[in-house]
């Protein structure tokens, strides 16, 4: 990792909300000018991660620290308005009743002020022409700019937003998140953004952590997270791949579609990533095209073999397939993982 220092960390910390456990064991490490992913399915405890990190509501158990020193522990409660951590809600949460340039000022003091603070945080978050308007007036990415903006006021050590590109279009969301990207990167400050979204979390953080049920379960780039998934709950939640089961014998594991190499052995999982398959039409061929979708850029084909199993490939779309081809496979990347019962 290229980034220097650590900025916060969290270890062994759990969430009870009445009976039900919404974090467990949950460990993460947020390096000082990073942009952070913890990537997560509705109810996996995403938001409940932030709020805690920010001190909107506090562990049953575990440690958080920030900048090397315990903020959270059974002893220890640094309160959060002394944490110095922008948060960038889900719904916006702007003030309706005060205008852009007054919702950006109301977390600074009378010497930022002075310093011209407010007016450089405008026009970085190119909000100039908007500030005598109010909440209702603007769209939803202006709004979730001016949310960004009044984040950003007060010099943050860290950003924290809540699946912030949800409510969007998904043509405003790329674009909004581009522009997030770079002001992010320009001002260098670090930031945790919690999504759902498998895309949004590769192309955008350098790091993604991935929750299941409220525990990290990998932690790493997006490529590494996206190429060598440590389970199938991983490879599921970074793209579609065929999951087949095989058992190792020797460092061979046998599958549907093929023997592959495995550093495993036993039972496994094998994930196949449906670009890492490329198709050839073979009117000799042992595998039959069931529908093909074409998406423009790419389309994906859905193929069986002799049993009926069904398995997906991706491929440019500079060839036509149609239900009842023949065709041969070519496989060109595989990974696999002990299965879990």
């Amino acid at each position: 990792m290229a980034f220097d220092n650590l900025l916060i960390r969290t270890r062994s910390v759990s969430k009870f909300y009445d009976e039900e456990q919404v974090l467990s064991d949950f460990n993460l490490d947020v390096w000082k000018g990073s942009i952070t992913g913890i990537l997560g399915s509705s109810g996996s405890g995403k938001t409940t991660a932030l709020r805690l990190i920010a001190g909107f509501d506090r562990p049953d158990s575990g440690i958080i620290e920030m900048k090397n020193e315990v903020i959270v522990s059974d002893e220890d409660w640094l309160p959060p308005e002394k944490r110095n951590i922008g948060m960038v809600f889900q719904d916006y949460a702007l003030f309706p009743h005060l205008s852009v340039e007054k919702n950006i000022a109301f977390g600074l003091g009378k010497n930022d002020l002075e310093q011209g603070r407010l007016k450089e945080v405008i026009d970085m978050c190119n909000l100039s022409g908007l500030i005598n308007k109010f909440p209702q007036e603007l769209s939803g990415g202006q709004q979730q700019r001016v949310a960004l903006a009044r984040a950003l006021a007060p010099n943050p050590e860290v950003v924290l937003l809540d699946e912030p590109f949800t409510s969007l279009d998904a043509q405003m969301a790329r674009v909004l998140r581009d522009e997030v990207v770079e002001l992010l990167k320009n001002t260098e400050t670090t930031a945790i953004i919690v999504t759902h979204d498998q895309e949004e979390a590769l192309s955008v953080c350098d790091v993604v952590s991935v929750l299941e049920k409220g525990k990290i379960i990998q932690s790493s780039t997006p490529q590494e997270i996206y190429l060598n998934p440590v389970s199938k709950a991983v490879a599921n939640s970074v793209g579609d791949p065929n999951i087949l089961k095989g058992f190792s014998i020797d460092g061979r594991v046998e599958t549907s579609l093929g023997t592959f190499v495995s550093a495993y052995e036993g039972a496994l999982d094998v994930s196949i990533r449906p670009e890492c398959i490329e198709l050839k039409l073979d009117s000799e061929g042992n595998y039959i095209v069931k529908e093909c979708t074409f998406y423009g850029h790419d389309q994906v084909i859905s193929f069986q073999n002799s049993k009926g199993e069904v398995f997906r490939a991706r491929s440019l779309p500079n060839t036509i397939y149609e239900a009842g081809d023949k065709v041969n496979i070519e496989i060109s990347e595989v990974t696999t993982f002990p299965s879990k019962v």
